[in-house]
């Protein structure tokens, strides 16, 4: 419907489950963001994304 379109995840993901579709979203001009509000970067110690919220375009 297009009200809302929004991912929120507030538990821990690995990498390699989320970078992929992550370059996806931010192509198509959508964010990735941590709870802190930080964008969602890989590299994390052990491969371990925080908790975070993707959203597309606006």
């Amino acid at each position: 419907m297009g009200e809302a379109d929004v991912y929120a995840r507030f538990g821990p993901t690995s990498e390699w489950d989320s970078c992929a579709g992550q370059a996806v979203l931010e192509a198509a001009g959508g964010s990735v963001r941590d709870l802190k509000g930080e964008r969602l970067r890989c590299g994390q110690p052990k491969f371990l994304n925080p908790g975070f919220i993707a959203r597309g375009a606006l």
